[in-house]
């Protein structure tokens, strides 16, 4: 965490097409063709963009998408920019030294895209302006990559004890807002994924963004495992935005193909 407070996030190296994809959208002259021009330069990006633009969850009409700065348009900005990271995390998660722990990092990614997909239909369904929710769903597990990385990483001072799943749980969310913050992100989306594990805090005012995220981590837990009793009780975020029992129910079974439609848009 020193090297993190002091602004540094200790990653292997992120492709060049994303820190200019962030310049991109931080130019006052922005407009989706310019970023579609820097995109175009990493074509496994800008596929993953056009497959994820044309994916059952971002493309009601069904009409098939073939320019990227269209893509871009649709998905907007926040969007393109998270899948942008995520494209820097898959080719992050590539490299030698992280080798040993790739089957650990793919699933987190997998629960990662699940999480996305549920934070922007719970959004949608609350009909709340919250831009960024997808975007805190696809990153709200970055703080665990994090530790996993920091945990294969050759040490001369001392050995690396085994990771402790207690402490992770509770270390992660700070890591992963310290990550992100260090990587530019809406303050909204550092502050939600910060705040994930916050679960048992009580709110008051209109819900947050943090609220969407929690909610779509409990969905995306009971989806994955459907003995889960405990996942959809009511209160907490459910109840904060107003998504019942049956509501949540309905927002699992929607999600199957929409999900896997994601999933092999982002696959690492």
């Amino acid at each position: 965490m020193d090297e993190l407070a002091a602004g540094t996030v200790d990653l292997p190296a992120f492709p060049q097409v994303v820190i200019k994809v962030q310049e991109a959208f931080k130019d006052p002259s922005y407009t989706p063709q310019k970023v579609a021009r820097v995109i175009s330069t990493e074509r496994s990006l800008a596929d993953r963009l056009l497959q994820m633009a044309n994916s059952t969850a971002f493309n009601a009409t069904g009409r098939v998408i073939i320019d990227l700065g269209v893509a871009i348009n649709r998905l907007g900005a926040q969007k393109v920019y998270s899948v942008a990271l995520g494209h820097a995390v898959a080719h992050i998660r590539q490299n030698e030294s992280l080798r040993s722990i790739a089957p650990r990092l793919d699933e987190l990614w997998s629960e990662c895209v699940t999480v996305a997909h549920f934070s922007e239909a719970v959004a949608k369904r609350t009909r709340l302006p919250f831009p960024g929710a997808f975007a805190a769903g696809l990153l709200h597990g970055i703080g665990r990559f994090y530790i996993l990385a920091q945990s294969v990483k050759p040490s001369t001072s001392h050995p690396q004890a085994p990771l402790n799943p207690a402490l992770v749980d509770a270390w992660h969310p700070a890591i992963a807002k310290a990550v992100l913050k260090n990587w530019q992100m809406d303050e909204a989306v550092c502050e939600a994924v910060g705040a994930q594990g916050d679960v048992t805090v009580v709110r008051a005012g209109p819900p947050t963004l943090t609220d969407v995220l929690i909610a779509s981590i409990r969905l995306a837990t009971r989806m994955q495992n459907s003995y889960d009793t405990a996942s959809l009780n009511a209160g907490g975020a459910f109840a904060r935005l107003e998504l019942t029992p049956e509501a949540c129910k309905s927002l699992i079974a929607q999600a199957s193909e929409e999900t896997r439609a994601l999933q092999r848009a982002l696959r690492p």
